[in-house]
């Protein structure tokens, strides 16, 4: 693992957590009922994502494996 790899991991995780605020927020402004079924499929997905990236950066940081997907068992 190279500091670049580290960065740039850091940096999707970063946009992941940006990706689950902008989804939030278009929940709460959804017009109809299947648009909002349709962002909580894709908000689940997201946060997810956010949650291997994190087990990434810890397992690269402090040696640690699991941490955040193993408390979290998915958001399915």
């Amino acid at each position: 693992m190279t500091e670049e790899f580290l960065n740039i991991l850091q940096k999707a995780a970063a946009e992941e957590a940006q990706a689950q605020r902008l989804y939030a927020a278009m929940l709460l402004m959804a017009p109809t009922a299947a648009d909002k079924e349709k962002l909580i499929e894709i908000f689940k997905d997201e946060s997810d994502h956010a949650c291997a990236g994190e087990d990434m950066i810890v397992k690269y940081t402090t040696g640690q494996t699991g941490t955040i997907s193993e408390q979290t068992g998915g958001v399915a």
